[in-house]
């Protein structure tokens, strides 16, 4: 099961390198721990929200979109 969630978390951590050392620092945690519960889902998108333009090189929107996509994926994969 929570293989399904690898492609998420690796999509997470690209994002993650993009971000400030003590960003870096919160952030990392919450993805090597992520065991697919959409309560975590939710903090790490709010958080994605809070790290603005420095999650990816387009849109904030577009790169967020993918994510959510990444987690329903695996979440119909684990059903």
């Amino acid at each position: 099961m929570e293989k399904d969630f690898e492609p998420l978390k690796a999509r997470l951590r690209i994002i993650c390198d993009r971000l400030d050392d003590d960003e870096q620092q919160y952030f990392r945690p919450l993805i090597d721990n992520f065991k697919g519960q959409t309560q975590e889902f939710q903090r790490i998108m709010r958080d994605l929200g809070k790290f603005g333009e420095k999650i990816g090189d387009g849109s904030t929107f577009k790169v967020c979109r993918e994510v959510q996509h990444l987690f329903d994926d695996a979440h119909r994969k684990k059903s």
